[in-house]
């Protein structure tokens, strides 16, 4: 018993400009994707002239500060709660310049320890009232949209402003008992 085959037509994909690497619905949370621009170094117009595109990953603290409704003080105790969340050191680059060889790195299961003792510090700091909107936005890095609840759009409005405030009243206490610990604020 034989198999006929019949006339077989070419298979044609639109032609790809760009690799974006995986494009699963797991690999593209979190992913935005945007244009390289090329700045002339004589005129300063940016342009992309070959079409050339990119993808990155960009929290939803990210994107809330890019669109402008968080200031740069929240985003950035907002960053520094996430990373003492996550056990991360501070990234601070000049902290990779040893000039003393006889102090050295710290373990990094110490270095994770002392984070989340970090994070516990200034979890304690933040506003009861703020901590579901905190946890759901900066923790677990979702919009305030995906709370439940209120989903209109004044409902989402009220969210943002419970972050924003809460940012602020942790940047704040965060501050002020920073700058009492090292002895250079009010007693």
């Amino acid at each position: 018993m034989g198999i006929a085959i019949g006339k077989v037509d070419k298979v044609t994909l639109a032609a790809t400009p760009w690799d974006l690497g995986p494009r699963t619905k797991a690999q593209d949370k979190g992913k935005v994707v945007e244009e390289v621009m090329f700045v002339d170094p004589d005129t300063g117009r940016a342009s992309n002239p070959n079409g050339v595109i990119r993808t990155r990953r960009q929290t939803w603290i990210g994107r809330y500060a890019v669109k402008g409704q968080l200031t740069p003080a929240q985003f950035s105790i907002a960053v520094e709660l996430l990373d003492a969340y996550m056990g991360r050191q501070a990234r601070d680059p000049l902290a990779a310049l040893r000039i003393d060889p006889c102090h050295e790195q710290p373990e990094p299961e110490v270095a994770r320890f002392d984070a989340r003792r970090k994070f516990h510090r200034m979890w304690a700091i933040v506003p009861m009232w703020a901590r579901p909107v905190i946890e759901c936005v900066v923790i677990r890095d979702c919009s305030v949209r995906s709370m439940g609840g209120d989903t209109s759009s004044a409902g989402g409005e009220r969210q943002m402003d419970r972050l924003a405030r809460g940012l602020d009243a942790l940047f704040d206490a965060w501050a002020i008992s920073h700058a009492v610990r090292r002895g250079d604020g009010p007693a």
